[in-house]
């Protein structure tokens, strides 16, 4: 974990775990990071965390998300609604989806801008995952593709 995230990014993920159990204390991090963003004032945001806590710990004392979803909801907790929604929306890096990126504009050079979009779909999931191609049947893969028709007809 430490070769592959930042410092700043293990920090955020520590913090949104902690939030998730709604660890105040702890999400701090996660909450000055955001806090422009959301303009939510620290201190409703903590009383917020400790009712919707206590609810949570009545009901069920090892609580999870799915409790969560059931009891917090915008009008009733708005700035704690605000930030459990940050967290699971806001990846804590985008660098899978740069790479992601990065291998469509390989895949569809100018040469072959006439293909289909799900033969570009197809090759640009096997070009991102190549790495997954260890446990892959090459000869399983090469019998497929061969009994398929693989010619548009022109009317």
């Amino acid at each position: 974990m430490n070769d592959r995230f930042s410092e700043e990014s293990l920090k955020l993920a520590v913090a949104v775990d902690k939030l998730i159990k709604l660890d105040f204390e702890n999400s701090m991090d996660f909450f000055d990071h955001y806090l422009k963003l959301t303009r939510c004032c620290k201190k409703s945001l903590e009383a917020e965390i400790v009712v919707a806590k206590s609810c949570l710990l009545k009901k069920n004392a090892n609580f999870d998300l799915t409790d969560m979803v059931e009891l917090i909801t915008p009008s009733v907790y708005p700035n704690l609604f605000k930030y459990l929604q940050l967290a699971i929306t806001i990846p804590i890096s985008s660098a899978t989806c740069e790479r992601s990126f990065s291998a469509m504009r390989r895949v569809k050079t100018w040469l072959r801008t006439t293909m289909e979009q799900t033969r570009f779909s197809s090759l640009s999931v096997l070009h991102i995952e190549r790495d997954l191609s260890n446990n892959i049947n090459v000869e399983d893969i090469v019998n497929v593709f061969a009994e398929k028709e693989r010619r548009i007809l022109l009317k």
